[in-house]
C-alpha cells in the first residue's frame, strides 16, 4: 500500500492546511514590563485570554510548598474594588468563563469571552493580578478548601500516580514536590509567607496571551492602563533536577495497581522533544496506539494504558501509565518494557509517516480552538522565551526522521534510566519485578 493510497497529506496539501491556519501574531513588550502576545483569527467570535505568571511549585522553598497553588485560589477571593462573587459572576453572566491552573513552573489565570467583551475580561484579569487583597479570613477559609483538594487527590489513585512518579524520578529537587503542597505544609503555612510570596513573584512577572477575535491595539492600551510598572522580573533560582532510575512501591488498599514506567525526556524547546512527541504518539496516544492495542485490546490486561510527556524548560520525562490488577502487574510491566526496548530499532518509513500524520493532525485540529492556541502560545513563551506559531510546530514535527526516532529511543529507553512507580502494591508483592527493573 502506498502512502498516497492511505490518504496521507502531500507536502503541498500539508502546506495548504498550515497556510489556512497561519494567523496574525503580535509580540510586544510594554513599558510596564508586561509582555503581550496575540494571535488574531478573523473567523472567531470569541477571545481566549491568559495571564501567565512565571512562578510555580518548583520556585517554592520547603516551608512554601503549595504557595503558588494557594495564591491561585486566593486571587479569586476579592480585590480592592471587587468582591469574590463579582469575580466569579462577571464573565459568566456574559456567557464566558474564568479559571486558573498551577504547574511546576507557571501559574495561569485564563478566560474566554465574546470578542466584544475582551476589555471586560482584560480588566478583571489585571485587577486580580494587581489588586488582590489577601484578607486573613479568606486565606483561612481557602486553606480548608485546599486541604480538601489535597485529600481528593489522594483519593484518586489514577491522578495521584503522576505526583508519585515525579517525586520518584526527580527526588530531592523542588520540581518533585506536589504542586498543591502537602497537608502539613498547607496547614502550617503562615499568612505573611503567602503575602510575601505574592509580592515577590507577581509584580513585573506576567505575560498576557490572547487568541481568537482579539484586538491587539486595544489589549495593549488596556494592559498599559491597568497594570503599573513592576520592579522587574524576579530572579529565578531553578536548579535542574537529576533523573533517578529505580523502584518506588506504595502499599495501599486499592482495586487496582496504578503503574508508571518512566525515563528521561527532553526540555520543551529541544529538537529532540519533538521526536519524543512522535515516539509517545506511536506508543501510547489513543486507542490505535501500540500499547493500547497490545496490552488492552489483544490481552485484556488493563482498562487504560497511555504515554505521557513532561517537558519543562530545562528537563523532561517520558512515562507510560496503566492501571491493572495485582495478578496482571508482572505481565503488564514485561510487555511495556519489551515494547520500549523494541523502539530502539526505530520505525519503518511507512509507520513513521503514519504517526507523523496522526500527530500533526491532532495538533492542527486542536489549534482550531482559540483556547488551545492561547495555551500553546503561553506554554512555548514561558518555556522557550518565544511563542511557537502553528507553522513552526508542524515544520518541526514534519522534520523528524527515522534516524531521530532510533537515536532518541536508544537514549531514553536505556534500561539503566528506567524508573518504576507503583501505587497499591507492597515491596514484597513487587519482588517479582526485580527481574525487569534494576
Amino acid at each position: 500500500m502506498c502512502l498516497e493510497d492511505a490518504g496521507f497529506y502531500s507536502t503541498q496539501t500539508r502546506e495548504g492546511v498550515v497556510s489556512a491556519l497561519s494567523l496574525e501574531l503580535h509580540d510586544e513588550l510594554l513599558t510596564n514590563g508586561v509582555r503581550v502576545i496575540t494571535e488574531h483569527n478573523p473567523a472567531s467570535l470569541s477571545t481566549s485570554l491568559g495571564l501567565w505568571v512565571n512562578v510555580g511549585s518548583r520556585d517554592e522553598g520547603e516551608k512554601q510548598w503549595g504557595c503558588s497553588h494557594f495564591l491561585e485560589h486566593l486571587l479569586f477571593k476579592g480585590t480592592k474594588t471587587r468582591p469574590a462573587k463579582e469575580i466569579s459572576s462577571l464573565l459568566e453572566n456574559r456567557g464566558g468563563y474564568l479559571n486558573a491552573f498551577t504547574d511546576r513552573d507557571m501559574t495561569v489565570y485564563h478566560a474566554r469571552v465574546l470578542g466584544k467583551d475582551q476589555g471586560i475580561a482584560t480588566d478583571l484579569l489585571c485587577d486580580m493580578l494587581e489588586n488582590s487583597v489577601l484578607k486573613e479570613a479568606d486565606i483561612e477559609m481557602e486553606r480548608q478548601v485546599i486541604l480538601e483538594e489535597i485529600k481528593q487527590t489522594w483519593d484518586d489513585p489514577a491522578g495521584l500516580i503522576h505526583e508519585l512518579y515525579s517525586e520518584n524520578i526527580w527526588r530531592g529537587n523542588p520540581v518533585a514536590h506536589p504542586v498543591a503542597g502537602t497537608i502539613e505544609a498547607i496547614s502550617e503555612m503562615p499568612i505573611d509567607v503567602i503575602r510575601e510570596y505574592y509580592g515577590a513573584h507577581y509584580a513585573g512577572n506576567a505575560t498576557l496571551v490572547a487568541a481568537g477575535a482579539v484586538d491587539h491595539e486595544k489589549l495593549v492600551s488596556d494592559v498599559e492602563n491597568y497594570i503599573q510598572k513592576g520592579k522587574g522580573k524576579p530572579t529565578k533560582d531553578r536548579c535542574k533536577p537529576e533523573h533517578f532510575p529505580g523502584k518506588e512501591y506504595i502499599e495501599r488498599d486499592t482495586g487496582q495497581v496504578q503503574l508508571s514506567i518512566s525515563t528521561i525526556g527532553y526540555p520543551y524547546g529541544s529538537e529532540d522533544a519533538v521526536t519524543q512527541t512522535i515516539i509517545s504518539s506511536y506508543l501510547g496516544v489513543g486507542a490505535s496506539s501500540l500499547l493500547f492495542q497490545e496490552v488492552r485490546e489483544n490481552r485484556g490486561l488493563v482498562y487504560n494504558v497511555y504515554s505521557y510527556n513532561q517537558n519543562l524548560e530545562d528537563v523532561g520525562a517520558f512515562s507510560v501509565l496503566a492501571g491493572t490488577s495485582k495478578q496482571n502487574l508482572e505481565e503488564v510491566v514485561k510487555i511495556i518494557l519489551h515494547e520500549l526496548e523494541a523502539m530502539k530499532q526505530g520505525l519503518d518509513p511507512e509507520m513513521l509517516e503514519t504517526v507523523k500524520h496522526k500527530t500533526m493532525g491532532l495538533f492542527i485540529l486542536g489549534s482550531e480552538s482559540n483556547r488551545q492556541r492561547m495555551h500553546q502560545l503561553g506554554i512555548s513563551t514561558l518555556r522557550t522565551g518565544e511563542p511557537s506559531s502553528i507553522e513552526d510546530v508542524v515544520s518541526r514535527l514534519e522534520s523528524v526522521t527515522a534516524e531521530d526516532i532510533k537515536r532518541v529511543s536508544e537514549n531514553i529507553f536505556d534500561g539503566n534510566k528506567i524508573a518504576i512507580t507503583a501505587l497499591g502494591v507492597s515491596p514484597s508483592e513487587a519482588e517479582k519485578l526485580a527481574n525487569y527493573i534494576g
